[in-house]
């Protein structure tokens, strides 16, 4: 990834003149923004005073490169330029003020120090700036912008490498050596922890496959390649930072041919926000990676890089490496293929359910401090298996799954209802997983049931991959069947009891066969033993197929039992009676 950074870094060169310059504030609250307070000094045989303090709007666009920015490596210590966000605490300010002794400058900086947060609290009294407001200091010496200060400008790359190899090591960091970067040998510096916190090298899993006691030499880097770094980090920051679904991620191009070609076509699409392909791509995931599977080129691939931030760092969650643009087409293709099966084969509940893959990311599946379900590192894992291709196991994803819909089912107590969209949503999931064919299953090849004369066949044949055990078949078609006679017990008596049979869907498969014959049973009692006589039959046929013993664990029975109750209204099961007194309505 540090490779691929930093030849996206050197074919950006021409835009980033100045890559340890910095923009003080990426982000800006239009409500309350950013405020410069430049401090005038003037330099005699005394030293630096103090002459003049005056306010003005922060102007990245017209004096970014005269405030020559960049943010301490450091919480503490003096800063690397002579612009500085106003810390919180006078104590702060003095630390940071020790760039001006670093200069070679003669300063009373507690006095300095003291003048500027004067002039801070009486600026804010008067109400010229808010109490919260931002504050980036600038500081003017003998008339000159910290860019214009050759003191400043002649010292500034060569402190700043100077810090990187004085950081631990000391004797290690800065040496003849070959560069990580471009395999010369020159004068390298090892600090490249400083650069992308994630590269700590005190913990294993914060550099992915290096070794905490000689990583120096593994990422130690010289000069242009650092500043190649720098760049890539700013382009990340500018265009190439995304979110899929709604986690933060880095896309990566690495390309032997065409790289600042596509970098270029990423920063369109960035400033577009994908608006290009709104017409045939609904969701900006989708759109975003239609864009990064546009390309005939034979070398091109792709880093993607999740991460998040770890108080001032970032931590790297997931590294996918060697991402194809090929497979990202494949992946796009079948995704959009089964969500358009799903939408033409389950609108009956609703034509407006989205109906998308998303990793089990959505807000009904999605642990909660209140709920189970899929967590951010399931969510990860399983991305890590989609573009690797790698096996995932069924029975560990349907674990979270009813884990969530038997809380949620438990929670209805009252209304009496599974949570069909969630049960659905999940039936989606499973289904892409299945058709990439990484969902790893332990089902035993048995011969089922033939469809053939069957009421149900319009239902099972699209999905037979899915339903390949007849036990799976009669768990769905129990559940539709239950969940007509809960229908018809409430609109009897105005409550369902027959619910506490399904024990919160944890069932185990003598559970489950008794279940059914409780259920004919109380069908009996209420007189209508003699309806949904296909259910009954179809049931009955599976379940003699089936076996005597299920692969099923109880998360599965659950789960398809579940999915039976939720497609209950599914035209492939209406009896026909059901289907007269529509037509009569």
């Amino acid at each position: 990834m540090i490779k691929a950074l930093i030849e996206i870094g050197k074919s950006l060169r021409d835009r980033y003149p100045m890559p340890l310059v910095e923009e003080p504030y990426t982000k800006i609250n239009p409500k309350n923004p950013p405020k410069v307070l430049v401090i005038e000094l003037d330099n005699s045989d005394e030293g630096l005073k103090v002459i003049n303090i005056f306010l003005e709007d922060y102007d990245p666009q017209n004096n970014l490169a005269r405030y020559y920015f960049r943010n301490p490596s450091a919480a503490q210590g003096p800063a690397p330029s002579l612009s500085i966000k106003l810390p919180p605490k006078p104590s702060a300010l003095k630390q940071r003020l020790g760039i001006l002794e670093i200069l070679g400058y003669k300063a009373d900086i507690s006095q300095i120090a003291d003048e500027i947060s004067n002039k801070v609290e009486t600026l804010k009294q008067e109400g010229t700036i808010r109490k919260n407001a931002p504050i980036l200091l600038v500081f003017k010496i003998e008339g000159k912008w910290p860019a214009e200060n050759e003191k400043l400008t002649e010292n500034f790359k060569k402190n700043f490498l100077e810090n990187l190899g004085q950081k631990r090591f000391s004797k290690y960091w800065k040496k003849e050596w070959l560069c990580h970067g471009c395999g010369e040998k020159r004068t390298v510096y090892g600090g490249v922890g400083e650069l992308l916190k994630f590269y700590t090298v005190d913990k294993y899993g914060y550099a992915p496959e290096l070794d905490p006691k000689g990583a120096w030499r593994q990422y130690a880097l010289c000069e242009d390649c650092i500043f190649d770094l720098e760049r890539g980090k700013r382009a990340c920051e500018e265009f190439l930072t995304y979110s899929f679904y709604g986690k933060n991620f880095w896309l990566l191009p690495v390309s032997a041919k065409n790289l600042k070609s596509i970098l270029k076509r990423f920063e369109k699409f960035y400033r577009t926000g994908g608006d290009l392909y709104r017409d045939q791509y609904e969701d900006f995931e989708d759109r975003l990676l239609y864009e990064a599977s546009q390309s005939e080129e034979e070398y091109l691939f792709y880093h993607f890089v999740f991460m998040a931030k770890d108080q001032q760092a970032l931590r790297i969650l997931l590294h996918l490496e060697e991402i194809l643009p090929s497979l990202i087409a494949e992946y796009l293709r079948l995704k959009q293929q089964i969500e358009a099966n799903f939408k033409k084969d389950f609108d009956f509940w609703d034509s407006k359910l989205p109906y998308k893959f998303n990793f089990f990311s959505s807000s009904g599946l999605k642990a909660t401090r209140e709920k189970p379900g899929f967590s951010d590192e399931d969510f990860y894992r399983l991305v890590d298996c989609t573009f690797r291709k790698k096996e995932i196991e069924e029975k560990f994803l349907l674990s979270r799954i009813m884990a969530r819909i038997r809380k949620d089912f438990v929670d209805s107590q009252g209304e009496e209802r599974i949570p069909w969209w969630l049960v659905m949503d999940a039936f989606l999931q499973l289904k892409f997983l299945l058709a990439w064919g990484i969902l790893k299953r332990n089902t035993p090849k048995i011969k089922g049931v033939p469809m053939e004369n069957q009421a149900f066949s319009s239902f099972f044949e699209p999905y037979e991959d899915f339903f390949d055990h007849p036990s799976k078949k009669a768990l769905v078609l129990l559940g539709v069947l239950v969940q007509k006679f809960l229908n018809y017990q409430f609109n009897e008596r105005g409550s369902t009891p027959f619910t506490k049979r399904l024990k919160g869907l944890r069932l185990n498969q003598k559970e489950t066969q008794d279940l059914f014959r409780e259920l004919l049973n109380k069908m009996n009692e209420y007189d209508i033993g003699h309806w949904w006589k296909d259910l009954r039959e179809g049931i009955s046929l599976n379940l003699m197929a089936s076996g005597s013993r299920w692969p099923l664990s109880s998360d599965e029975i659950g789960f398809y039992l579940a999915l039976g109750m939720s497609l209950y209204n599914h035209p492939a099961f209406k009896a026909k009676e059901e289907k007269k007194e529509e037509e009569v309505a």
